[in-house]
């Protein structure tokens, strides 16, 4: 169901000579009927979803193996280019025929606010942690499949039991939730994934 544009595009890089084709079809409407999921976007779990699923096929130790890189390398390309592969690897695996909504944490300025609050170390692997283009290939998947797209403040989605609404910042002891009021516990991540979806889905406007 894609047509193919009269055009082409010529590239030359330093990997080589490239043809660009275009394709294009019509955007379809927004589903009705479907499943509503939280996907949390993080560094050491690429996505993990509020039906329980986990979408990441080795991230980590691909940023990790781009900070020992010396930019501009062609070991470090090689290295962005793995990268690459293994986010769309990973959000492949999700399985976006009977979705019909998907909220995310609007993550602008993430790495910007972390600048001083984390050691040097791990700040320069945090820089590799491309959540933008993360949430730019779901949102064309979103566009492709008529799924609905919602991105919300992701203030506090990792410090409010998603059990009984509790708000606390030491509720999250790194990958482990426990709630300081009710007692649930689950993966951090979890947790915040279900927040995420009840704030795009059932309550927008909180914040």
């Amino acid at each position: 169901d894609w047509d193919m544009k009269k055009s082409i595009r010529l590239r030359k890089t330093d990997s080589g000579i490239f043809a660009d084709l275009y394709f294009e079809k019509q955007i379809p409407e927004l589903k009705s009927v479907g499943e509503e999921i939280g996907l949390d976007c993080g560094y050491k779990k690429l996505l993990v979803s509020s039906d329980g699923e986990v979408h990441d096929v080795g991230l980590e130790k691909t940023y990790e193996k781009i900070s020992r890189k010396q930019q501009g390398s062609n070991r470090f390309k090689k290295a962005l280019v793995e990268r690459d592969n293994k986010i769309n690897q990973s959000i492949n695996s999700i399985d976006f025929n009977n979705l019909k909504t998907i909220v995310v944490e609007d993550l602008k300025n993430v790495k910007h606010k972390s600048k001083g609050k984390i050691r040097k170390t791990f700040n320069n692997k945090l820089q590799r942690w491309s959540y933008s283009k993360v949430l730019d290939r779901l949102s064309n998947i979103c566009e492709q499949f008529g799924i609905n797209f919602i991105r919300i403040d992701p203030r506090h989605t990792s410090q409010i039991c998603s059990s009984c609404g509790f708000k606390h910042k030491n509720n999250r002891n790194g990958e482990l939730f426990k709630c300081l009021s009710c007692g649930f516990e689950a993966d951090a991540d979890f947790n915040a994934s279900v927040n995420i979806l009840h704030r795009g889905v059932y309550s927008p406007a909180t914040a």
